[in-house]
């Protein structure tokens, strides 16, 4: 399986969308390497609008010690307390002090429940085109997802950096429907179909309040398609996205038996991003829903 060589915070790949009845809003931030195939090309594809250089740091830690907690932040009605497993504390150590940018990070990241492999975690904090940081984690020296987040110095420009600049990733909503399918929850997608460098692609797309969800995949794995999103709208029934202040994307990419999600979303003049990868029938722990459970506990980080 080949792997997307940059994951940057800056203008970023998907997004996620605003207050629903489910799944309610998100954010989303990007990070320097992320571990899917592009559904529409077997080749490694940068799924980012820009990459970052700067410090970038690994630290080592495994999985069975993640328990440990030494660090606690608030939500912003200060009335609750989140703790962060020690891999993200190490992440986070690495950014504080180093930019002026507000620290946030989830209280999840992807692979924290296979815990006899050891995963690390790898930090880039940069300054072009914007203000941005990422942490990513890795496992097998394999990307398997992260989060960033980057400064946009307006909501409107912000909101204006939430899709990817690779239209391969996903197929443009203007394009008409041909069908629709029942998702569950009263969910119902639009089967869009289009070419996509030359491929036969098709994109399952709905919408959940701010939220624009799409899955898009070889047209021949439909099936497995709407596995994918029926999965993504039973998770969204029961746990809350954050709400974007303009809008959110959750992007989703089915490739080669893998799935890729990448979620963005905007706060004001931050943007946020998560993206994970896995088998497409993995479980949310340690798979691609890993992605939306980031952008469900991104939280300040204090």
């Amino acid at each position: 399986m080949k792997r997307y060589k940059k994951w940057i915070t800056a203008g970023i790949a998907l997004t996620i969308v605003g207050l629903l009845t489910g799944c309610g809003t998100g954010g989303g931030v990007s990070s320097s390497s992320t571990p899917s195939k592009n559904v529409t090309n077997n080749t490694a594809t940068n799924n980012t609008s820009a990459s970052i250089s700067s410090n970038n740091t690994v630290v080592t830690a495994n999985l069975t010690n993640q328990t440990k907690m030494s660090s606690t932040s608030s939500n912003q009605t200060g009335t609750k307390m989140d703790t962060f497993p020690a891999l993200i504390q190490e992440g986070m150590q690495q950014i504080s002090g180093k930019t002026s940018l507000p620290l946030y990070a989830p209280t999840i990241y992807p692979g924290s429940a296979h815990t006899p492999v050891p995963v690390t975690v790898s930090t880039n904090i940069g300054s072009s085109p914007t203000s941005n940081y990422s942490i990513m984690f890795n496992r097998n020296n394999l990307n398997i997802g992260g989060f960033s987040m980057s400064d946009w110095s307006t909501t409107n420009t912000a909101s204006q950096h939430l899709l990817p600049e690779n239209s391969s990733l996903y197929i443009q909503t203007s394009v008409p429907s041909v069908s629709t399918i029942g998702l569950g929850n009263g969910i119902q997608a639009g089967v869009k179909k289009s070419p996509v460098q030359g491929k036969n692609v098709s994109a399952l797309v709905w919408n959940e309040g701010r939220w624009t969800m799409q899955v898009l995949y070889p047209t021949s794995s439909q099936s497995e398609a709407i596995t994918i999103a029926k999965k993504i709208v039973q998770y969204c029934h029961y746990k809350f996205l954050p709400v974007p202040d303009t809008k959110g994307y959750v992007l989703t990419n089915l490739a080669s038996g893998y799935a890729t999600i990448y979620v963005a979303w905007n706060k004001g003049q931050y943007v946020f991003n998560t993206i994970s990868n896995g088998t497409w029938n993995s479980n949310s722990s340690g798979g691609y829903l890993s992605a939306l459970e980031m952008a469900v506990s991104m939280t300040p980080y204090k």
